[in-house]
């Protein structure tokens, strides 16, 4: 569990971002928009979305858990029917399997990443196999090009978690165009936010209408209102300026922490042909760097003082170590375990701030590292 920021979240940060946001509100209170169902500024997003992520069908929702069950329903999954799912995620993606009456089969992660093995993947197969959801966690982009490819080649959906990674992209083309379909999330402490909210996207036509059958009642299920999306809009138009803004802080903190942390190992921030965008900043414990603390003592000490200090800080996302109630096959959790035990994730929002706040968020960590070392 996370604890509350005294930070604000970046798109935030900006001045004249804000003002954007609030100028939108403005327009919609002012011509009665807010209130309509199929107010234009829903269009608007829907537009912007799919001309950056390059897809044809954009769905909004009320969150990136009902964005990937969408996502599910768009692929036509019926009761007995397989879906490969990584053993390090967010919980609610194998809830969301189950709800559509979907087995999950739970894979391993790579070794030392968070995302999902492909080569074991290919080992979990069974004639029941129909999708595989993959995720994209704490700034690691997974590997959706041969996850595509494989996919495409065993006759498989591939369903693209971009929830905390809005923006990225391989080779300059965006994340969420590799899936067959994607959902993204819009939450409260996501990098781009309106409280709540999410999408689905695809290109296929199948799914769309899938989605559009099952959400349409007549009124739409899980909307997303006007107002978020006078909120959104202003975001995603500058979502580059503020992705390469967020990553140059990042990346001048890493550079720092370097130096004074040398038993906490930090993420990479040159990738070359991928352009990132970190959601949660994982950081690595090196075994050696306490003496008669535990790993997991010692991350705990780590994230309760950071706590103390208001900053937002927690772990990563629970293991899957067993599937529940014999609904679905486990694959193995070994690296998943092994990557999350003595790791420790900063919030993105308590890196947002201004150069001042980075400095005391230097000396904080500073004080919390030379503490576990006495």
């Amino acid at each position: 569990m996370f604890a509350t920021s005294i930070t604000p979240t970046s798109s935030f940060t900006d001045q004249s971002l804000h003002q954007e946001i609030a100028a939108s509100i403005q327009s919609l209170l002012a011509n009665g928009q807010w209130a309509s169902y199929r107010a234009p500024v829903l269009d608007h997003l829907k537009a912007e979305i799919a001309n950056r992520i390059r897809v044809s069908n954009v769905r909004l929702c009320s969150s990136g858990s009902i964005a990937m069950e969408l996502a599910l329903r768009g692929c036509g999954l019926k009761e007995g029917d397989e879906v490969i799912c990584p053993a390090l995620d967010y919980p609610g993606n194998i809830r969301a399997v189950r709800l559509v009456g979907a087995s999950p089969v739970v894979v391993d992660v790579a070794e030392n990443r968070w995302t999902l093995d492909v080569e074991k993947m290919a080992d979990a197969a069974s004639d029941r196999t129909r999708a595989v959801i993959v995720s994209h966690l704490y700034g690691e982009i997974a590997d959706v090009v041969t996850l595509r490819k494989t996919c495409d080649d065993r006759g498989w959906l591939l369903i693209e978690d971009v929830c905390q990674m809005p923006g990225g992209t391989i080779d300059h083309s965006p994340l969420g165009s590799f899936g067959h379909v994607a959902a993204f999330s819009f939450g409260g402490s996501k990098p781009i936010t309106a409280g709540s909210g999410g999408a689905v996207v695809t290109s296929d036509e199948r799914i769309s209408q899938r989605i559009t059958s099952y959400i349409d009642r007549p009124s739409e299920l899980s909307p997303l209102s006007p107002l978020q999306a006078a909120v959104l809009l202003p975001q995603w138009r500058r979502l580059d300026a503020l992705i390469d803004l967020h990553l140059l802080t990042l990346k001048n903190f890493v550079n720092k922490c370097g130096a004074r942390f040398p038993t906490w190992r930090m993420p990479a921030m040159e990738t070359g042909h991928q352009k990132r965008c970190f959601y949660k900043l994982p950081i690595q414990i090196e075994t050696a760097s306490h003496r008669d603390r535990g790993t997991e003592e010692e991350k705990n000490r780590i994230i309760a003082e950071l706590s103390c200090a208001h900053i937002s800080a927690g772990v990563s996302f629970r293991t899957i170590q067993r599937v529940a109630g014999g609904r679905g096959r486990m694959m193995g959790c070994k690296n998943a375990e092994a990557i999350s035990a003595n790791c420790f994730l900063l919030d993105h929002r308590s890196l947002a701030g201004s150069s001042e706040s980075g400095e005391r968020l230097l000396e904080s960590l500073t004080s919390i590292y030379d503490r576990g070392l006495q």
